[in-house]
């Protein structure tokens, strides 16, 4: 924490002096301080290494950003964060200070309609199903401080990228590169990047309705795997996946929305060897309606349904060849503080969600929420070989893994119940509290799998 108040007193700092070779117009300054205590239970579905799997902790997430004004339209934009559990040693590994943001926005570049954005910053398209500049979000980066305490929770969301934005009302165009990992950067003929690239468009239809197309295309390229080197005759594969998707949103009547989202991968990806790769097939579909309840509106009700549909393959564990029907999560960002979106990626899935929001009483929010999910396809022996015993990988919250038996001939994957409650104290400061209990289904091959629990407490402070 004191590394961040000598950070903040250097930004006030800089902005009480004016540079050599740049006029600052306007410097803001803002962050926030986040403290969370955690409860987690049975997070293993009581199939873990024995006795009570128990965790019970505090965690801090705080922010500290300054926006500068230049001529010219140029801004800029620098945010840091540090993210760690309450007692951690001040040393880089557990509390360090990170960058999280850190770009330039040149508006009217070149012409009018062109706003570019380059640098670490953060981006997303319609409602997360498929890109989010957070990643999977149920995975924390390396450096966070919260990676092997929750690293569901994290808030070290960003992407190193260059972001061209055309506006040609009511036409947006979005096109982007992001660097996701460069790999080996020393001089050799190795050529191991990871990079992902991108073209989003969205059309107001301009009517009564305020209807919406959303279409895109992603592709994600990485040869992280690389190892080849030239002149040695070996022949070393890349991972390739394309993404395209289209999304509609319109509001047929008064406090009704309806949006649809479908979007389909191709590509390949290495299963065994470096020339064996498999091709992928894959498809999502999402639907979603809120709905402005009619009834006792000085509570403010608001009812949601979404359906989300991810296809999946027979063997999880898929290697040597032929054709992969395994959805990617990609840079997914859904179901963030729900324990199922803890234990499970975003793969093989049909979940359907119902929501209550209302507002019991001033600054209050509650909701209620119920989620069930089954598996898009039944697992299967991976071998093929004697009697059908997959297995089930689950996440667990400090970054490892358990594997479950699974049942081959079933497919409920379990139900989720969810209570939150939000309070606004002042409009700086919010308390939150999420109950959760995720109930194993038929799909593990266990009559004993317990009830996963959670209770999350946080209290959020901007500024």
């Amino acid at each position: 924490m004191r590394k961040l108040i000598v950070l903040a007193l250097m930004a006030m700092m800089v902005a009480t002096v004016k540079p050599a070779d740049a006029s600052v117009q306007n410097v803001r300054i803002s962050g926030w301080t986040d403290n969370t205590f955690i409860f987690r239970k049975e997070f293993d579905l009581g199939r873990g290494s024995g006795g009570t799997d128990h965790q019970g902790v505090y965690i801090n997430q705080t922010g500290l950003q300054v926006d500068a004004d230049l001529t010219d339209q140029v801004f800029v934009t620098i945010a840091l964060i540090s993210e760690r559990g309450w007692g951690a040693d001040n040393d880089e590994a557990s509390s360090d200070i990170d960058i999280n943001l850190a770009y330039v926005t040149l508006k009217e570049m070149l012409y009018s309609p062109l706003t570019l954005v380059i640098g670490r910053q953060v981006f997303s398209f319609g409602n997360g199903l498929v890109f989010d500049a957070t990643g999977a979000n149920n995975l924390a980066p390396g450096d966070s401080g919260i990676r092997s305490i929750a690293q569901d929770l994290t808030k070290q969301t960003a992407l190193d990228a260059i972001r061209a934005i055309l506006d040609y009302n009511p036409l947006t165009v979005t096109v982007f590169y992001a660097a996701i990992d460069q790999g080996d950067v020393s001089i050799g003929d190795v050529e191991d990047n990871n990079d992902l690239f991108g073209i989003n468009a969205n059309y107001q239809l301009g009517d009564d309705m305020d209807s919406l197309v959303e279409v895109y295309y992603f592709k994600s390229r990485d040869r992280s795997g690389n190892t080849e080197i030239v002149g040695s005759g070996r022949t070393a594969k890349t991972d390739e996946l394309n993404v395209f998707g289209i999304r509609g949103s319109t509001n047929p009547i008064e406090g009704l929305n309806v949006q649809l989202e479908f979007a389909k991968q191709n590509g390949t990806t290495q299963t065994g060897s470096d020339t064996e790769h498999s091709r992928i097939e894959a498809f999502a579909f999402q639907g979603i309606i809120n709905y402005q309840l009619p009834v006792m509106e000085e509570y403010n009700p608001v009812a949601q349904y979404i359906f989300t549909k991810v296809t999946g393959d027979t063997d999880l564990t898929h290697s040597g060849g032929g054709e992969y029907s395994g959805w990617n999560p990609f840079f997914e960002a859904q179901g963030g503080g729900h324990i199922y979106n803890t234990l499970f990626d975003l793969t093989n899935s049909v979940i359907h969600s119902v929501y209550l929001t209302a507002e019991p009483m001033e600054d209050v929010t509650a909701r209620l929420a119920l989620t069930a999910i089954w598996l898009e396809r039944e697992l299967h022996d991976p071998d093929g070989s004697g009697p059908a015993s997959p297995t089930l990988t689950v996440r667990q919250p400090d970054g490892g893994t358990v594997a479950l038996a699974a049942k081959s001939d079933s497919n409920f994957l379990g139900k989720e119940f969810n209570f939150d409650l939000t309070y606004d104290y002042t409009e700086d400061v919010q308390i939150g509290t999420s109950i959760g209990w995720f109930i194993p289904g038929s799909v593990f091959d266990n009559e004993n799998n317990s009830t996963a629990k959670q209770i999350l407490v946080n209290m959020n402070v901007a500024f």
